[in-house]
């Protein structure tokens, strides 16, 4: 029988509603949608805490800019808090190397496929891990490009869950050989749009790239012409090599926060005025930009240290 899709907990998103919410109290409105964020993942914590046999891995997977750094240190926070340990397994570690990727036909490496990973080392890895409880993993140099000489011992407690984080970790390749039930799969992504009383304002996958547009710009000193530019490619990735699995998900996990548009509308607007005109981005631009100007500003000085939209907009304990 198909797996059927997880349910994910919904939130307010009638532009109306988010705007006469900040009006009314705009703190007040960030810390409700924070508090209701932060239950929905101690209320998936506590699911997998109560799993038995216990869960040994929480494979945690989403497109770009889903929140799933900042959401992966919640759940583990949450998991410790329900008296479960957990340790961290990062993906991108495994990556073969700047010159092992796959090349496209366009003569460019693709990062964001599976072969650019060690298939066969995470395989082993997480065997290891829930078979012998410990395993030695590959640590990846991010500024030369390749894997460090030495590993690093990960080891599972009795109550310890792994939480593997990374763009491929729904894929079931990388799993097919362990227990099912020792494994918990969360799918993350933003699962609503904005809409007035009439119509869409932006859709889920606009407001990833606005998130992207603000986080590029500060973190990557990308252009939003630029971020713009390389979104047809990423989302051709994602339904490529992401969102075929999230069916299999147990857990999906809505990224979206209701006042994060408000927050975010000021930085980028003032970014996308600088997308020339006559540029193939200008249109994409316009439209986000005549979206985003009907939100209500939020100062970012209210949104808390330990919210992910910290990760798009810095100054968050995860960056």
């Amino acid at each position: 029988m198909e797996k059927q899709a997880a349910e994910y907990v919904a939130y307010r998103n009638r532009l109306e509603d988010i705007n006469r919410a900040v009006r009314t109290d705009a703190a007040a409105f960030v810390e409700a949608a924070e508090a209701a964020y932060r239950k929905n993942i101690a209320a998936i914590a506590a699911e997998i805490a109560a799993e038995n046999p216990a869960c040994r891995l929480v494979m945690l997977a989403g497109p770009s800019s889903s929140g799933k750094t900042t959401t992966a240190y919640l759940l583990k926070k949450a998991l410790m808090e329900a008296g479960v340990g957990c340790v961290s397994v990062s993906l991108d570690d495994f990556y073969l190397g700047e010159s092992l990727a796959p090349m496209l036909p366009n003569g460019r490496r693709d990062y964001e496929c599976l072969e650019a990973l060690n298939v066969k080392e995470i395989q082993k890895c997480l065997y290891e891990l829930v078979k012998n409880n410990r395993c030695e993993m590959p640590v990846f140099d991010f500024e030369q490009h390749v894997p460090y000489p030495h590993r690093r011992q990960v080891v599972l407690h009795d109550r310890d869950v792994a939480v593997v984080e990374g763009i491929h970790a729904l894929n079931p390749l990388l799993i097919r050989s362990l227990p099912e039930f020792r494994v918990h799969r969360i799918y993350i992504s933003v699962k609503q749009g904005v809409r007035d009383s009439s119509r869409d304002v932006l859709g889920p996958n606009d407001i990833r790239l606005v998130r992207r547009i603000v986080r590029d710009h500060h973190f990557r000193g990308t252009t939003p012409g630029a971020t713009i530019a390389m979104w047809p490619n990423v989302m051709r990735g994602e339904y490529r090599y992401i969102k075929p699995f999230r069916k299999d998900a147990d857990t999906t996990i809505n990224s979206f926060h209701d006042f994060e548009l408000n927050v975010l509308a000021e930085p980028a607007v003032s970014l996308l005025s600088t997308v020339p005109a006559g540029s193939p981005e200008y249109g994409t631009a316009v439209r986000l930009s005549e979206a985003l100007t009907r939100f209500d500003s939020i100062s970012p000085g209210l949104v808390p240290k330990s919210s992910m939209i910290r990760e798009f907009i810095g100054g968050g304990i995860v960056e």
